[in-house]
């Protein structure tokens, strides 16, 4: 009983520790096609402002998890793509004021959680 303890513990220990940033909330874009996440990548423009002219859809949102403190912490490109896939999935052509924040997620079993938010827009 005593020699399987140390197993247990190191199992879980390793179980706890994952080098791929997970997507905690935000978009789900699983549903999509590869070839519709290329194209959004390129098609969608991110913008550092709306137009005047531009007509809003509303907000994008990602969120992506850092596992642990040794774990390689998300790419912005990551978020970019994920808020893109979602603003091509609705319609937008654009994003734009993109805020990228990061703040220690420990109680949702994360070292640090990366947020993106931005505007989904469609522009002329």
């Amino acid at each position: 009983m005593r020699r399987g303890i140390p197993l247990v513990l190191s199992l879980l220990l390793l179980a706890g520790c994952s080098s791929v940033p997970g997507t905690l909330s935000g978009n789900d874009i699983s549903h999509l096609s590869l070839r519709d996440k290329r194209m959004s990548d390129k098609t969608i423009e991110v913008l550092s402002q709306a137009p005047k002219s531009a007509n809003v859809l509303g907000q994008v949102v990602s969120e992506r998890c850092q596992s642990t403190l040794f774990s390689e912490a998300p790419l912005e490109k990551t978020l970019l793509v994920d808020m893109k896939a979602e603003a091509y999935r609705l319609g937008a052509n654009a994003i734009s004021d993109v805020k990228i924040s990061q703040e220690g997620a420990m109680g949702e079993g994360c070292w640090n959680k990366f947020t993106a938010t931005a505007n989904m827009l469609v522009t002329q």
